[in-house]
């Protein structure tokens, strides 16, 4: 905590306030958790009082069960392909990462013979730097989906 407090007021923020402010904040969101608990154990009790006069006492807690089965179900398979997604974006940075790497390591091997040519040391070497910075300046977007 002593580094914390040190890099935190080298950066300017009093970590103590910081550290009041989030147990303030989480004593106020575990209030609103209960309060919402509550709203929707009301709201089961009402939607139970008013499909038993409707559909009886047996189907009420079956269809409030089924709706609740079907809402879980839902947000499962959301998470399965969100899950999904990010697998996916991560295996697309690890391969440009390593065909980045590859690349990198031939022009690495490659770079002692090139420096040893004076035409391309002095003509060809300022344009590639010039090029590879041009590169790596370059705003990187990703196309419209």
């Amino acid at each position: 905590m002593g580094l914390l407090s040190l890099l935190g007021s080298l950066a300017g923020i009093e970590v103590e306030t910081l550290v009041q402010r989030v147990r303030e904040s989480a004593v106020a969101f575990a209030a609103i958790a209960l309060f919402i608990m509550i709203c929707v154990a009301f709201l089961l009790v009402a939607l139970y009082t008013a499909l038993e006069g409707w559909v009886g006492p047996i189907w009420s807690p079956l269809i409030i069960a089924g709706g609740a089965l079907v809402i879980a179900i839902v947000l499962f398979i959301a998470l399965q392909i969100q899950e999904g997604a990010l697998k996916r974006r991560a295996e697309e940075r690890r391969k440009e990462a390593e065909s980045t790497a590859l690349i990198a390591g031939a022009a690495l091997n490659l770079l002692p013979e090139l420096i040893a040519s004076p035409a391309i040391r002095n003509v060809g070497l300022p344009i590639l730097l010039y090029a590879g910075l041009l590169l790596l300046a370059r705003p990187k977007s990703k196309p419209p989906k």
